[in-house]
């Protein structure tokens, strides 16, 4: 997918917002805004592309 993983805080200057939650059926703080959240991945990224409700 052409995807390089670093951490947003190396970035200060970086205004980030996340589009999607991935692997949240493993979540124990659980976070209501509205977003897609994955149970593992999206099938895009090789997972079984299952959405758990907000």
């Amino acid at each position: 997918m052409g995807l390089v993983d670093i951490y947003a805080a190396m970035l200060p200057t970086l205004k980030f917002e996340a589009g999607v939650h991935v692997n949240y059926g493993e979540t124990v703080l659980h976070v209501h805004d509205g977003k897609p959240k994955f149970k593992d991945m999206p099938t895009e990224m090789g997972g079984s592309g299952t959405l758990l409700p907000d």
